[in-house]
């Protein structure tokens, strides 16, 4: 079953990654709230993640990775491929790049600059972009470029969900073009 194996991987993971950041179970707690996790996420909460005893929603899993500082798909570990969607057609590479090391994170940490002001799980998702990014600008070739397409859908996963969370709806009040709406005729 799927959902088992993710959280036995979580549940290593999160251990794993809290001792050698040599946090408590409390610290980990009041970190990930930082991060965007619910009021009600505790070190009990923790414990219970870490025993296997209790589920992990997508809004845990990014604040635990930021709070961890990995990405989500770190944290995920071997079953990231879930998420990910290997064996799905590979996104093309694109050919005008190849550019020096470090160039696509440069890109990353400008684009994230403009964004100006950032909420907690902005700040995870962007943390993973640009994470990703460096990844990509290590790869050398031959067999590393295989790897390529996989971060390279990460990368666009995560930008999407930042872009997303930025799109608003338009307040009522500014579609008053004429300035008449609250006067009668």
């Amino acid at each position: 079953m799927i959902a088992s194996s993710i959280n036995a991987v979580i549940r290593d993971r999160i251990r794993d990654l809290r001792e050698r950041a040599g946090l408590g179970r409390d610290e980990l707690a009041e970190r990930a709230r930082e991060y965007g996790a619910p009021e009600s996420f505790t070190a009990n909460v923790v414990g219970f993640l870490e025993r296997g005893r209790r589920g992990l929603t997508l809004e845990e899993l990014l604040a635990l990775a930021g709070a961890l500082e990995v990405t989500p798909l770190e944290l995920l570990g071997d079953q990231a491929a879930v998420l990910i969607g290997e064996g799905r057609a590979e996104a093309p590479v694109c050919p005008s790049c190849g550019g020096e090391a470090g160039q696509l994170e440069a890109v990353v940490r400008a684009d994230v600059a403009a964004l100006g002001e950032l909420g907690t799980l902005e700040q995870t998702l962007t943390m993973t972009a640009i994470r990703v990014a460096a990844e990509i600008d290590t790869l050398r070739g031959g067999d590393e470029a295989k790897e390529l397409p996989r971060l390279t859908r990460e990368l666009r996963s995560a930008v999407e969900q930042i872009l997303s969370g930025r799109r608003t709806v338009p307040d009522p009040d500014d579609e008053d073009d004429l300035d008449d709406l609250g006067t009668p005729d």
